[in-house]
């Protein structure tokens, strides 16, 4: 072999041994990955101070229908409403459930409930039962309200609740409707 090609060959190996030993690093497996969750854990740490400072306006934004996470999620949700399941009784009585929200008066300014927008095509008059879900499709409460409607009519009904039940947790509300008969008198 040259002089030459000795000179290139151990400088080439020389180069890569420092190369190689530059690479290695001394830490175990373990310590890498403490240093790697720990990075971690202080990015997510610094993410929920953000969205503790920011978050509730960001969320009321975006959040009609996914739930309360926080308090922001939380007023958005309220104001995208329930979502209403209404029985065939309903459309047969000529009437229709457009809004569902928190009652936020009812009857002395202390009911813990629901309001209901029901317009009525024809003359009603019978029971409303009502039966409210929360996100997971789970019957939370139920109860029944009269109802006594005339022709082209809309107005609120005020549904009372169980006060154990969360408000916030009712994702969805089921009406069925019976019509009340009345027996004529003799």
């Amino acid at each position: 072999m040259k002089p030459a090609s000795r000179k290139r060959i151990s400088l080439f190996l020389g180069s890569t041994l420092v190369l190689c030993a530059s690479a290695c690093s001394q830490k175990t497996a373990e310590e890498k990955g403490k240093e790697l969750a720990t990075e971690k854990i202080d990015m997510a740490k610094g993410i929920g101070v953000a969205l503790q400072e920011k978050g509730g306006a960001a969320a009321e934004s975006v959040a009609g229908g996914v739930g309360n996470v926080f308090k922001g999620l939380e007023k958005g949700f309220v104001k995208a409403g329930k979502k209403i399941v209404s029985d065939p009784s309903i459309e047969s009585a000529g009437l229709q459930i457009t809004r569902i929200q928190e009652s936020l008066h009812g009857e002395n300014g202390k009911m813990h409930g629901l309001d209901a927008y029901i317009l009525s095509k024809a003359p009603a008059k019978g029971k409303l039962k009502v039966i409210v879900y929360d996100i997971q499709e789970k019957e939370i409460g139920r109860t029944s309200i009269e109802v006594d409607s005339q022709a082209d009519e809309g107005k609120y009904y005020s549904i009372a609740l169980d006060k154990k039940i969360d408000l916030n947790a009712i994702s969805s509300v089921a009406f069925d409707y019976k019509p009340i008969v009345e027996t004529a008198k003799k």
